[in-house]
């Protein structure tokens, strides 16, 4: 008859379900471009390699009923899309001044349906979403999320998750923090803009001739552009600056789920 290790099955449920849930809500590899069944095979992947790598004092602790079981199952799935949700939040900043730009420069005439999340964006976000990204992989920075998978077995326990207000506080900070970024990448192209306007607004005044409402498409356009095609060297070093205080954060949102 074959032996089989119940504890051994049952404690690698855990760690794919929570590299599971955190995968699956993860900037990036939770997108619909990324099939489902990839990132599936994926979590198996990964957590077959950190399975011998996780100390062995990581496994249920409980007696093995069912409602025990069942707790610990999704307390672990609740982990994982906790943090994946945080890590997101951070993402969404940029793609949120991408949309405050183009928005202003006229982009939001036109709407672009976008693969990752089926939802209609203007083109200049789409264009600057795909920047972000290619900067994001080519600097590596997914390894940051690699490590924060580890980081999780060595600070919370299985089965204990803990909802608590340390968390509560962190997500509210770091909804916050979405406008502040947005703030900072829009800024620059946004104050152009509002001096163009206005410079179009005194040229209305002075030569009613000019049909200015026509004028103002083409110009917040070229301008808008113009600027973030000057602003886009400097993107890749306030990226790679973000990015590691990203790393930070996401690893204190792990310390505050400890128990």
């Amino acid at each position: 008859m074959y032996n089989i290790d119940v504890e051994a099955i049952l404690r690698y449920t855990l760690i794919l379900l929570r590299i599971g849930g955190l995968l699956f809500t993860l900037p990036f590899f939770s997108e619909s471009v990324i099939p489902v069944r990839l990132r599936i095979v994926l979590s198996f992947v990964l957590a077959f390699c950190f399975f011998p790598i996780i100390s062995d004092g990581w496994r249920f602790s409980r007696d093995y009923s069912v409602m025990n079981i069942f707790w610990c199952l999704l307390s672990e799935l609740l982990v994982g899309m906790s943090l994946g949700y945080v890590a997101k939040l951070f993402f969404e900043g940029i793609v949120m001044a991408a949309n405050l730009v183009g928005y202003q420069m006229g982009f939001g005439t036109a709407s672009l349906l976008l693969p990752g999340s089926d939802t209609e964006i203007s083109s200049f976000t789409a264009l600057h979403r795909i920047v972000v990204m290619l900067v994001f992989l080519g600097l590596s920075f997914h390894y940051i999320f690699i490590h924060g998978i580890k980081m999780t077995f060595d600070y919370i326990p299985a089965g204990g998750f803990a909802f608590n207000l340390d968390f509560c506080a962190y997500l509210v900070k770091s909804t916050g923090m979405i406008f502040e970024i947005a703030l900072q990448l829009a800024a620059p192209i946004l104050m152009a803009l509002l001096f163009t306007m206005a410079a179009l607004g005194l040229i209305a005044r002075t030569v009613p001739q000019v049909n200015v409402f026509v004028l103002s498409f083409p110009f917040s356009f070229f301008i808008g552009l113009s600027l973030y095609a000057i602003t886009l060297v400097y993107l890749p070093d306030w990226l790679s600056k973000f990015y590691k205080q990203t790393a930070i954060d996401f690893l204190g949102s792990i310390k505050s789920l400890v128990p």
